[in-house]
């Protein structure tokens, strides 16, 4: 029986640590405990960059908080965010299909911790590890269909609604009610000017969703928040509950999330 500990936020069950992490959470104790020795916990740093896009993968780093973008460069000095991950997932999870380097840079946006392993020591056990294995290929699943909603929501719909869409998506992923997000961050990583952000911030701070102190912004009426999103947020939604109670095999998984991506974007865009 898992025995909550209260200082770190783990529990315990023979010796082995659950972690916060949703993919690890979600394996059964054997493969837990085998893995467990592997992982080492590290913190996240607000600000830092995780890692480099084509750059060789040392590490998968499974999130246990804090909120990392997904960053696709567009210029020699410029990058757009088309992903987050939280607690939910892991940076680096494509090694589970045999790559060996990162296609997009990894940015701490919020910091917190995380748990990381080798990937020399993952690919040792991972064979052996078939529902860890799974839960790299789900997690994959749902970052590919929601980069593509990401790219369709930014051609569609407007900054209001994006934002909204990703101060709820945030809210999600790192379970935080006070999100220290700054305005030159989210213009940076959303791919617009600074005023943008001042102006949907103000928009959205006057309907008493939210308020704005020190760096940090305070989710007030997450319901009304949601009816300001645009239909991404809730597609969103629905294929992450689809991918967790998807049973497919790694390979027509992710034939099958080109395909839902696709779809998606053909719809956002009628």
């Amino acid at each position: 029986m898992w025995i909550e500990q209260r200082e770190t936020g783990l529990a315990r069950a023979g010796g082995v640590a659950l972690p916060r992490n949703l993919l690890l959470q979600s394996l059964p104790f054997e493969e837990l405990e085998r893995l467990s020795p592997l992982l080492h916990k590290v913190p996240l740093i607000s600000r830092r960059v995780l890692q480099h896009a084509g750059l060789p993968i040392e590490h998968v780093v499974f999130i246990e908080e804090g909120l990392v973008s997904v960053l696709a460069k567009v210029d020699e000095s410029s990058a757009v965010e088309v992903g987050l991950i939280g607690r939910d997932g892991a940076v680096g999870a494509i090694v589970a299909l045999g790559a060996d380097r990162a296609a997009f840079s990894h940015f701490v946006q919020i910091g917190g911790s995380a748990l990381r392993v080798g990937v020399d020591d993952l690919a040792r056990v991972l064979p052996e590890m078939p529902h860890l294995r799974e839960a790299l290929h789900l997690s994959l699943h749902r970052a590919l269909t929601q980069s593509a909603q990401v790219a369709a929501c930014s051609l569609k719909h407007s900054f209001e609604q994006r934002l909204a869409c990703w101060l709820l998506t945030a809210h999600d992923r790192c379970d935080m009610t006070h999100l220290p997000i700054t305005q030159d961050l989210l213009a940076r990583s959303l791919g617009v000017r600074r005023p943008t952000v001042s102006e949907a911030f103000k928009q959205l701070a006057q309907r008493g969703v939210f308020a704005k102190a020190r760096g940090r912004i305070r989710i007030l009426d997450r319901a009304g928040l949601e009816r300001i999103a645009c239909r991404c947020y809730r597609v969103m939604c629905r294929q992450g509950d689809a991918v967790k109670q998807s049973k497919l095999g790694g390979k027509t998984l992710i034939a099958l999330s080109l395909i839902f991506a696709l779809s998606e974007i053909e719809l956002a865009v009628q």
